[in-house]
């Protein structure tokens, strides 16, 4: 009985840690004339918080995309 417990209780305790991760990385891309986007990159894991402004060629940041989809997917 005192195991069938334990063993619930830990399987709740991992439940509820497994939800609390959250994504450290978000990505706000905006379009520019002249075939230009604006990539806006915030990092909300480190204090401060992190804020990185990049302009790319339309070609330039797709390739990126792709580079960073086909790593994911590799993981």
């Amino acid at each position: 009985m005192k195991n069938s417990i334990l063993i619930l209780l830990l399987l709740f305790s991992i439940n509820t840690f497994s939800q609390e991760i959250k994504k450290c990385i978000t990505i706000k891309e905006e379009k520019l004339p002249n075939y230009k986007v604006k990539v806006i990159k915030t990092n909300n894991c480190v204090e401060p918080k992190e804020i990185t402004v990049a302009v790319y060629i339309t070609t330039e940041w797709e390739k990126k995309k792709r580079k960073q989809k086909k790593r994911k997917n590799d993981k």
